[in-house]
């Protein structure tokens, strides 16, 4: 079996697992992980099982613009950053060695060996990662301070499916993604992490407070939860040894 209710399968062995785990993986598809040993023709009656369960969530995520495909998607012939209002047209010089990004202007020039797409990818992941933490960091410190409320770091990286994280000891965890949200998102999420570091639940009181600094916070909050159909192919691929 290499697919079920649409969805690319793979069957993973994992030498710690002590049971059966059925995930859905953006960029990758339908993930079941076995321990050692396991006989893999039993995959298929659990997922029989849990076919509702795959199907729901299947459809959830594709309304927030989640890939399931597992496809390798193509290298980007530009970069549109919405969040900073920038555009980055991409150019790529095929040459052997280590894949590389570097800025030329307003133009971005990837240097590599092309038939290595997902070494592509990847190279412009870390870039526009780099790009991300630029754009948040001013832009939270900012925010921070008209409003009052004090942070004590940011950490910023690309996840899976969370937007940000806020700690007991006020550090912000942002994903990269939010780059290619809409401004208004993105100012959305960083008050959302902010008011964290007041009340660390969702409380009625986290909530009254988000929407004493942001009266439409419900309409953003809604849009930002499907944030992910912002998110191009080549930024939400995984593959193969990524995080």
């Amino acid at each position: 079996m290499t697919s079920f209710a649409g969805l690319p399968l793979t069957v993973k062995e994992h030498p710690r697992a002590r049971r059966i785990l059925v995930k859905l993986v953006p960029g990758k598809g339908l993930v079941v992980v076995v321990p050692r040993g396991y006989r893999h023709s039993a995959v298929a009656d659990i997922l029989a099982e849990k076919r509702q369960w795959i199907e729901h969530t299947r459809d959830a995520l594709a309304k927030r613009g989640l890939d399931l495909s597992g496809q390798t998607p193509d290298p980007p012939d530009h970069l549109e950053f919405r969040a900073a209002d920038r555009s980055h047209p991409v150019d790529y010089l095929d040459r052997p060695g280590r894949t590389t990004v570097t800025p030329n202007a307003d133009r971005l020039l990837v240097r590599g060996p092309l038939a290595d797409t997902p070494a592509t990818l990847r190279a412009l992941q870390t870039f526009t990662v780099k790009r991300a933490r630029e754009f948040a960091l001013p832009r939270l410190d900012t925010l921070s301070r008209r409003l009052a409320l004090p942070y004590a770091a940011l950490r910023l990286r690309r996840q899976r499916t969370r937007w940000g994280s806020c700690s007991a000891r006020g550090a912000i965890s942002l994903n990269a993604k939010l780059l290619f949200l809409p401004p208004e998102l993105v100012d959305q999420l960083l008050l959302h992490e902010l008011c964290h570091t007041r009340h660390l639940n969702h409380s009625p009181a986290y909530w009254a407070l988000v929407e004493h600094h942001q009266p439409d916070c419900k309409r953003l909050e809604h849009e930002l939860s499907r944030g992910g159909k912002y998110v191009p192919a080549w930024f939400a691929w995984e593959g193969d040894g990524m995080a």
